[in-house]
């Protein structure tokens, strides 16, 4: 049967002949003679289905010039570019030359549209969009549309694109996990949950479903359940550090600290760890068998995550000390003054922007790592407080006067706004517990100290004139300051931020509250902490619901002071 170019490339695009029947017949034609420059288009798409792309790719560049009209010839280049490593800028040109030609073909929009969903989502999406117009019955242009506003945060608007490639195709896994994605960005646990059920029960091989079940049970409270989809997620996609990365959460959650921090150290092949900057290029230390000793070089330890973590996990710098490792430390800058001089290290503390890797091949570990090189299960947790204690006078303008016949109590609400998604989770309003604080500094019970930083601190506004309230914002520094002002206090009530690690640190009372989706070092069901002696946990009964948090407290203080304060302030008409 003899076949044209253009009659080949349409049976090889629908299904109704091989690429190696193609590739025959191409080589057929030349041996005939009467090979023409259009035969590269079948022949590359051919050699691509074969995923013989580098050779695909030779075919097509062979007739560059000669094909530079055929929109085909443009398209089926892009499809092949996109599989050639380093390639992805030639994919790009030939798709927005292919649009040029022929803007009319939905096709085109959707594989550029492809080229950028992971990277650049923002102009994925209208090129998504544009086929869509042109062809609305793809199930697969509606999906990559919602995940392309998945991978923009915007989760509420990829529900819908989402939901229409259920309706035209309901039996995709990849669809309903990416429904599951967007459920679980706007907090909806139970329908991502199910969502994610419904993806694994369609294709009980989706690595992806059961990484993303497994996430939400434990958003549901389902810990126990969730480690066996982990663990599962981890047997089909073993390569995946996401996947051990997010069991080691589930685990050390669970307090079964051995496994999880053992996986733990998949962090620094996850996507969000990769802004992390190691400071030498010498060997990361992985054993407590391969710590140099005191005749080997000196060990860089450094902290790659946020101060509550420096500030939590420096307390295993003592125990290098006791196990005679020659070491420094490299941390944070806004951390330098505390923890050179509230750990009795000194000059052993330097800044972690002094970091010179390509001159510098020490040995080196991750201050989080040395749970794990320590051998640190739940029972065995070192929880010697305080380890962060200064001999150093308190400065005269970080001085708190004696509170009149009541307690100093401070108080934070909000977390770092730089983490949005942290920010979102733990940070609550602060009128929600700061009217009650304030009935009780009417009652010359306690008086007042906000220790909240950034913008957040302005919610103190229509309280800021009151005698019994103090604000720290413009005379704390740095957390070395920050520490001289908390060793004052009597109780410190926060949201789960640095301040109130530091608080801990120096074993000062401390109520922390938590959102109900906690951090895995909080554990889950206690309210209280192996890391901390001083702290006490309330936990938010519901996603969101910070009042049955400000609730628990209310009643903890009702304790404290031996009285019903609500009742008390009722009648009393305090405002």
């Amino acid at each position: 049967m003899k076949h044209s170019p253009h009659e080949l490339l349409a049976r090889l695009c629908e299904g109704k002949i091989s690429p190696e029947e193609a590739i025959s017949i191409v080589n057929e034609s030349r041996k005939q003679g009467d090979y023409a420059p259009q035969w590269s288009v079948p022949l590359g798409l051919a050699l691509y289905q074969a995923q013989r792309h580098d050779q695909a790719l030779e075919a097509l560049n062979q007739y560059r010039k000669e094909c530079e009209l055929i929109v085909d010839w443009h398209i089926v280049c892009g499809m092949v570019a996109r599989q050639i490593p380093e390639k992805e800028k030639l994919a790009i040109d030939c798709y927005t030359r292919a649009l040029e030609l022929d803007p009319s073909r939905p096709d085109i929009y959707y594989n550029l549209g492809n080229l950028y969903k992971e990277d650049e989502p923002e102009k994925a999406e209208p090129l998504y969009r544009s086929s869509i117009k042109l062809d609305s019955g793809s199930a697969t242009v509606w999906h990559n549309l919602g995940i392309a506003l998945n991978n923009q945060n915007r989760f509420k608007e990829a529900l819908t694109p989402l939901k229409f490639s259920l309706m035209l195709d309901p039996f995709v896994a990849d669809v309903w996990c990416n429904l599951g994605l967007a459920y679980f960005g706007e907090d909806d646990f139970l329908l991502a949950e199910g969502c994610f059920r419904k993806s694994v029960a369609l294709d009980q091989e989706h690595a992806a479903s059961h990484l993303n079940l497994g996430n939400a049970l434990v958003a549901t409270f389902k810990a126990e359940e969730a480690i066996r989809f982990l663990e599962r997620g981890v047997e089909l996609e073993s390569s995946s550090t996401n996947s051990l990365f997010n069991l080691s959460l589930a685990y050390l959650l669970c307090g079964r600290y051995k496994e999880g921090w053992e996986y733990y150290e998949a962090r620094f092949q996850s996507k969000d760890f990769n802004k992390a900057q190691v400071p030498t290029s010498g060997p990361m230390i992985r054993r407590f068998e391969d710590l140099p000793n005191k005749e080997g070089p000196t060990l860089v330890v450094w902290s790659e995550q946020g101060m509550g973590d420096s500030i939590q996990f420096c307390r295993y710098l003592s125990m290098l000390d006791s196990s005679d490792i020659p070491y420094i430390f490299m941390t944070r800058t806004c951390l330098l003054k505390l923890q050179k001089e509230w750990t009795g290290l000194g000059e052993r503390v330097i800044s972690i922007d002094n970091k010179d890797p390509e001159n510098d091949s020490r040995p080196h570990v991750s201050l989080m790592s040395l749970p794990l090189l320590f051998g640190t299960e739940i029972h065995t947790v070192p929880a010697n407080v305080p380890y962060l204690s200064t001999t150093q006078s308190t400065p005269k303008n970080l001085v708190i006067p004696p509170s009149p016949g009541g307690l100093s109590v401070g108080f934070v609400w909000a977390s770092n706004p730089d983490n949005k998604a942290m920010y979102r989770n733990k940070s609550m309003p602060a009128e929600l517990l700061m009217p009650s604080l304030v009935n009780l500094a009417k009652l010359d019970l306690i008086t007042i100290h906000s220790l909240q930083f950034g913008e957040d601190a302005d919610e103190i506004g229509e309280w800021r004139d009151m005698p019994f309230i103090t604000e720290w914002k413009d005379e704390l520094k740095d957390y070395a300051d920050t520490a001289h002002v908390i060793r004052q206090l009597d109780l410190v009530i926060s949201v789960d931020t640095a301040v109130a690690h530091l608080a801990g640190a120096l074993n000062r009372p401390t109520w922390l509250l938590l959102n109900v989706n906690a951090d895995f070092r909080w554990l889950r069901e206690r309210s209280d902490s192996p890391w901390y002696p001083s702290l006490r946990l309330f936990r938010q009964t519901a996603h969101g619901d910070w009042n049955s948090v400000v609730d628990q407290v209310k009643d903890a203080l009702d304790v404290m002071f031996l009285m019903d304060l609500r009742r008390l302030t009722a009648s009393s008409s305090l405002t």
